[in-house]
């Protein structure tokens, strides 16, 4: 029995130092096989369609390995409606209708009930990780002049990023339609937590409407 103790806490610890590496495996295999789908047709038919989603923000948890495996379980294909583009960030990711830790645990997050591709202030919230090629772990490298693509099956729409901000959490105004009109075109706001959710700050990336053409 004494034995046992140790190796049992040598083996706890080493499961606890495999947590980030497990994680990052799981985020890398959901996404690639989201992205190995026919995602434009699955985008345009869930975008023809009228569907539900919840957006509740006091619900939101940090990202952990129950967390992602839940998101990975529950996962809806039926809220998939684009994807996002940042070449210079490598970060290509799932858009998902609605604002749940399922639709943060796979990709990027709408963050209003009514939005639309190409028109006023498109808003996408994504978990910050520390490792940067998971989700929005590199959105804070992003730089002014970098591009934004999303796409919603049937037309790319380009962004080019104009501001980065960090704000209290509790600035909401950030995801108003009024600084689309204040900038007198569409704009892109992409947010994270600013290292933690615990930081009470947000990072705010926005991008500017600079183009539009169809899927090719």
């Amino acid at each position: 029995m004494k034995r046992i103790v140790p190796s049992l806490l040598i083996i706890i610890g080493i499961l606890i130092l495999l947590i980030p590496t497990i994680t990052g495996w799981v985020i890398k295999y959901s996404n690639r096989n989201i992205m190995d789908d026919d995602l434009n047709a699955i985008m345009v038919d869930n975008n023809d369609r009228d569907i539900d989603a919840e957006f509740d923000f006091s619900a939101i948890d940090d990202m952990d390995i129950l967390a992602l495996m839940r998101g990975n379980r529950y996962f809806d294909r039926n809220l998939l409606i684009g994807t996002i583009l940042i070449p210079e960030l490598d970060i290509h990711l799932p858009i998902m209708k609605g604002l749940t830790n399922t639709n943060l645990a796979v990709g990027a997050a709408t963050m209003k009930p009514e939005q639309s591709f190409g028109i006023g202030n498109y808003t996408l919230a994504g978990h910050y990780m520390k490792n940067r090629d998971l989700l929005f772990g590199s959105l804070m490298d992003i730089e002014i002049g970098d591009t934004i693509y999303i796409s919603n099956g049937e037309r790319v729409y380009e962004y080019e990023l104009y501001d980065t901000l960090v704000v209290p959490d509790t600035q909401m105004d950030l995801l108003s339609d009024d600084r689309a009109d204040e900038r007198g075109k569409p704009i892109v706001s992409l947010m994270t937590c600013y290292h933690s959710s615990k930081t009470g700050k947000r990072f705010f990336a926005l991008g500017e409407l600079i183009d539009e053409h169809l899927v090719e």
